[in-house]
């Protein structure tokens, strides 16, 4: 409707000016939102030919992976990335699955008996090993379900998933499950494209503030037609022009547009965005949760030795134990083959520890004929068939084998775990298992226990039941415990300095991992996250006796001792660390959330834990979960903020990920956060003054009857406004981080009190500048604009008079000087001078301006309208005469110049008035008033424990 009456008001120009301006909002909106369409596209999309089985024909036939439908069963090839997900049923296979994620779904996993589960898919950083899914007859007769929880890294493969290495004994295949966006991974896309709301006050206050400005438009509308007396469409028109300019339509894209900025510059640091809006609320990050393996600590551990243990006693610390006349046969045996790893072309392929335990066996790997996979011990002088492998459950905590000693031909059992699992498994504990675990966990160590058993030796029936029809629990029982592996945590060099830094800029940071409570102290010590000379109390849950129901049990990590009540040592700023069997209790008793902020490290959580826990964090703070995106992607998804240390240039397991494996990766993340946060409320600020200053003009126009030349409205609308509003976004990061998170609330004291002081000033010069124009007797009194002879309708006409010369250049540099004080860096920004964009346009625009008032009578100025007249009356006033062409002048005088003395006041008075909104941005809003305030008057605010 407005632009209809700019059309039909002869008024084409500026409605051509801002179609100009209202295409280009949408195209920057439309254009940023395709850019990161497109990424995830590129991140997503694969089509290649599949052979696939017909068992109408009984042959294989190339089908493109486009066309492939549930219940087909497909052909896998090396090198070949899959488009659908489906569970292996034959052959041996390496994969690549670094780029998917986790997340709740609901599937149909297993085809004989159909049940369907809420589930976790865990994509894995590194390349893991399949298996071909195995029925046993008693899975059958109880009508086992397939459990992805529990089979997922052995029988089941992903859309996304490369195929590294396939075995060559015979062919394999695997059985679509579901295709396009039913699969885990399209799922996943639907979730980044169409996001769940994630309530931020940014966004919820920008809704009232576009309804406050609608009030204040029709305001001014009903102004504009009382006081022009007008009467139909004219004072509609009038009225619409207001509210157009009130509410500027490129406000929502420069808010899209530093967004954008800000992920480019992301990008070049190494962090990848897939969701821009998530930007935003890293700036206002008050917990960052940390994984701890891969992210505070290495990604590969070093081998420390084994505690090897003999009839229930430990037998010291060892380093070397791989000999054949070794007493410790067993657990060599042991550490040689309860793994998964395999090869690719030469290179050990699987979990890293389990890599480096492997490579300290010095064994090797070899396939048989048979491809049954083989283990040469001392130099080739004894030999391990691997009969089974059941893989690690972070649900049981543990891994187990059964090999074939070839020496003896007896048939073993090793099953691999954390200590506490295999404790309750195994039996000859020695007496002191507790107090050593403790011990090493505490210096930073990885303890992991193993526990064997001995089959005796089997006869080939035996054996097959061992490879097709064996349960888990049916091979780990009767354990027999044989010791303790040692691998040490090595932290990253950068760690400690980025927590640092994290918690100088108001953050707190928090470890959430499943490796033992005690090895998270060491290394929450060594990073930082606990404060020298903190005391540390342990929650964990002391089993149930007799009628007594399980409890939570607190010890002083340092000490040992049993500490009763943990609410006094709260109050002197000790600090918690909790497993994950503790968590669960808490909440069952509903008292997790007075401990929250007070637990500082959260250990033995399982990936439900992990985001549970981050989401008990969002309900009371800006939250953000940093890991590799393994076990922990469902907290790197449901976390206001998640960063998931990926190799892939983006990944769909959370809106950022980095290649720079580094937690300064994070500060960075914040840093632009918070700048780009900054940015956005600049942007804001600066239209929200350019409507307001516009407002300021309408009600003088309004009660004068005048207006602003016709090129003059364009220049305002169509270049001060968007070159400037574009330019405010271009505001560079500061280089550290501030030790403040910048206001997200459009509608606080911050933000009111910058742009209402900035109205205020501005009106109070503009009415002075009136006054002192009316006070002039010389060139003025008796030559007051007479809009009686004009037709309002000829809006064009109203600008020709020496109140219009003065409320345009008053107008123009508050126009042009609202951009330059909304850009000052204060805390979250780079130096006001370092947006050079801005500089430059900033000189530019006041160059302009400046020789429009200061200068004689010349073409560019009457082009603008400004000092000028008609060529007689130039003439008449001293003045050359013009050799191009004027349009009449609309006024008694033939001209509007203002006198040369009165031009240089009026410059420098106009230089005053952008001084004083400067001193009051500076040094009020941003300076020691500002500062003087928050002390005095704090905000009631939640506090984050730092």
């Amino acid at each position: 409707m407005i632009l209809w009456c700019y059309y039909y008001l002869a008024y084409w120009q500026i409605g051509l000016s801002d179609t100009c301006v209202i295409l280009l909002a949408a195209l920057t909106k439309v254009i940023t939102r395709l850019k990161s369409e497109r990424q995830v596209k590129r991140m997503t999309e694969h089509e290649d030919i599949c052979t696939v089985y017909r068992p109408d024909t009984e042959s294989w036939v190339p089908v493109s992976s486009a066309d492939l439908v549930p219940g087909d069963v497909i052909k896998l090839q090396p090198y070949q990335t899959l488009s659908v997900d489906a569970v292996l049923l034959q052959g041996d296979i390496v994969v690549d699955e670094s780029s998917l994620t986790g997340t709740i779904l609901t599937l149909i996993l297993f085809p004989i008996f159909i049940h369907p589960l809420f589930i976790y898919f865990l994509g894995e950083p590194l390349p893991i090993r399949k298996f071909p899914l195995k029925v046993s007859r008693s899975s059958i007769t109880t009508k086992e379900v397939f459990d992805p929880q529990s089979h997922r890294k052995i029988n089941t493969l992903f859309a996304g998933t490369n195929v590294k290495q396939v075995s060559k004994s015979s062919i394999a295949t695997a059985l679509v499950l579901k295709t396009r966006t039913s699969t885990d991974k399209g799922q996943l896309i639907q979730r980044i494209l169409y996001p769940q709301p994630v309530s931020f006050i940014f966004t919820e206050q920008l809704k009232l503030v576009f309804l406050v400005l609608l009030i204040w438009a029709i305001v001014l509308l009903s102004f504009g037609i009382w006081w022009l007396g007008g009467t139909g469409m004219t004072a509609w028109f009038y009225g619409t022009v207001c509210a157009a300019q009130l509410i500027n339509p490129l406000l929502p894209a420069m808010l899209v547009v530093g967004q954008s900025v800000a992920a480019g510059r992301l990008k070049k640091i190494g962090i990848f965005c897939v969701d821009l809006s998530r930007i935003l609320m890293a700036g206002k990050v008050q917990v960052f949760c940390f994984d701890k393996t891969g992210t505070l600590t290495k990604e590969g551990l070093e081998y420390y030795g084994v505690y090897p243990s003999l009839r229930g006693e430990f037998q010291g610390h060892r380093n070397e134990i791989f000999n054949r006349k070794s007493i410790y046969r067993l657990l060599h045996m042991g550490l040689a083959s309860c793994h998964s790893i395999t090869t690719v072309d030469g290179d050990y392929i699987g979990n890293p520890v389990d890599i480096v335990m492997f490579k300290a066996t010095k064994a090797s790997l070899c396939m048989t004929n048979n491809e049954e996979e083989l283990i040469i011990l001392n130099d080739g002088e004894e030999g391990l068939e691997v009969i089974h492998n059941f893989e690690f459950q972070h649900s049981r905590a543990s891994m187990s084998t059964v090999v074939k000693d070839l020496t003896t031909s007896h048939y073993h059992v090793f099953c691999k775990g954390s200590f506490e699992k295999i404790e309750s498994i195994s039996s000859h504990i020695p007496s002191n298992f507790h107090q050593l675990t403790t011990e090493k966990a505490g210096e930073g160590c990885y303890v992991l226990g193993i526990a064997h058993r001995d089959l005796g030796i089997l006869d080939e029936e035996q054996e097959n039941k061992i490879k097709y029809d064996v349960s888990r629990d049916d091979i780990e029982k009767g354990l027999e415990f044989i010791g303790l592996i040692l691998f040490k945590n090595i932290l990253k060099e950068d760690t400690a300095s980025a927590i640092t830094q994290l918690k100088q800029g108001d953050i707190r940071p928090v470890m959430i991992t499943g490796d033992n409570a005690l090895t998270g102290t060491f290394i929450g010590r060594q990073s930082g996250l606990v404060p020298v000379n903190t005391a540390i109390i342990l929650g964990d849950v002391v089993p149930a006796h007799d009628d007594q129901k399980e409890k939570i049990q607190w010890t002083d990590v340092d000490s040992g001792h049993t500490v009763n009540n943990i609410e006094p040592a709260l109050l002197t700023g000790s600090e918690l660390a909790i497993t994950g069997k503790a968590f669960r209790l808490l909440i069952e008793e509903k008292k997790m959330s007075d401990y929250l902020f007070n637990t500082r490290i959260f250990a033995r959580m399982t990936p439900v834990d992990k985001t549970v826990c981050v989401e008990m964090f969002m309900e009371k703070s800006i939250t953000a979960m940093c890991g590799d995106g393994g076990n922990d992607c469902g907290a790197l998804r449901a976390a206001h903020v998640g960063i998931a240390m990926s190799e892939a240039e983006a990944s769909v397991v959370s809106p950022f990920s980095t290649s720079r494996r580094s937690v300064q990766a994070c500060v960075d993340l914040i840093i632009q956060g918070r700048a780009a946060l900054a940015s956005s409320f600049a942007s804001y600020k600066y239209l929200i003054m350019y409507g307001e200053t516009m407002a300021l003009s309408k009600f003088c126009t309004f009660y004068f009857t005048l207006s602003f030349s016709e090129l003059n409205f364009i220049f305002i609308d169509a270049f001060i406004t968007v070159f400037c509003s574009i330019a405010v976004t271009q505001a560079k990061a500061a280089d550290k981080l501030s030790s403040h998170r910048p206001t997200s609330r459009i509608l606080g004291p911050e933000v009111m009190l910058s742009v209402i002081g900035q109205i205020v000033i501005n009106a109070l010069f503009l009415m002075g500048g009136f006054i002192w124009l009316y006070s002039r007797d010389d060139f003025f009194r008796c030559n007051e604009w007479d809009s009686r002879a004009t037709d309002i309708y000829k809006w064009w006409l109203l600008g020709d008079s020496f109140e219009a010369d003065l409320l345009t250049f008053i107008v123009l540099y508050q126009f042009i000087n609202a951009a330059m004080v909304f850009n000052y860096g204060y805390l979250y920004r780079a130096a006001w001078y370092r947006n050079y964009l801005l500089m430059v346009i900033f000189m530019t625009f006041i160059g302009l301006v400046s020789y429009w008032e200061l200068a004689d009578p010349n073409r560019f100025g009457c082009l603008m309208r400004l000092n000028c007249g008609n060529p007689d009356v130039l003439v008449s006033l001293g003045y050359s005469r013009p050799d191009f062409s004027i349009e009449e002048y609309n006024n008694s005088l033939g001209h509007n110049v203002l006198p040369k003395p009165f031009r240089y006041k009026l410059w420098m008075y106009s230089l005053f008035n952008m001084v004083a909104v400067h001193i009051w941005e500076r040094f009020v809003i941003l300076g020691p008033i500002r500062d003087w305030v928050r002390t005095r008057y704090p905000l009631d605010r939640y506090q984050v424990k730092i």
